[in-house]
């Protein structure tokens, strides 16, 4: 009788599958860890909960309106890549002629399992140009990681399986222009981390996760 028999793959940090085709170099392919839009308070910087589109209510940003994200790090990340911020969103007046938003994120990192305490917080802003659509679904993406950060960057190499991220998404400016009436408030729908995969778990639950 034949038995069937797994495929053994090795476990060393940096080891997966990369994706290439032709001339094309492989690397890693890139996969998401997701965030709802989170609001647990009420106050002056709560961003009000509106009607969107029929029956559909979404969050709407006034500037300095805020919400919090939490991000963990899944067992395929690919060990020094790095992390790339989504900010989902659109805006529902027949009026914009352009302009921008600029969305801020205040970030903290920390490895789990008892090897790091949450750093001091950075602070990065990206602009997103408004579309004259009216429900039009715009990504706005900004690197908070990198092999060499910059003042509003944490460093790619810290990042580990069973990190943490704790992010504070806000409003930081309105920017939009209109042919009449007032400027629109935005709606955050989502956010998400594009970060590069490596298409297998870790060996070992816990440090060291690799062989």
């Amino acid at each position: 009788m034949n038995q069937e028999r797994p495929w053994i793959l090795q476990g060393n940090s940096g080891s997966g599958v990369k994706i290439g085709y032709g001339s094309i170099t492989p690397d890693y392919g890139w996969h998401d860890m997701v965030g709802n839009v989170t609001v647990r308070f009420a106050g002056a910087t709560a961003p009000a909960l509106a009607v969107y589109r029929g029956g559909i209510q979404q969050y709407q940003f006034a500037v300095n309106d805020e919400c919090f994200n939490e991000f963990h790090i899944l067992h395929d990340y690919a060990p020094g890549s790095h992390l790339y911020l989504h900010t989902h969103w659109s805006h529902i007046a027949t009026t914009v002629t352009g302009g921008s938003v600029t969305w801020g994120f205040e970030v903290t990192y920390a490895k789990g399992h008892n090897q790091a305490a949450f750093a001091a917080p950075v602070t990065r802003t990206v602009v997103g140009n408004a579309s004259t659509t009216q429900y039009q679904h715009i990504i706005t993406e900004t690197q908070i990681s990198a092999a060499s950060p910059d003042a509003t960057q944490i460093d790619s190499d810290d990042i580990q399986v069973d990190g943490i991220l704790l992010i504070r998404t806000y409003l930081s400016a309105n920017n939009i222009t209109v042919s009449g009436g007032g400027v629109p408030d935005p709606f955050l729908h989502f956010t998400d981390i594009h970060y590069q995969s490596t298409a297998m778990p870790t060996k070992n639950k816990a440090p060291s996760f690799y062989i």
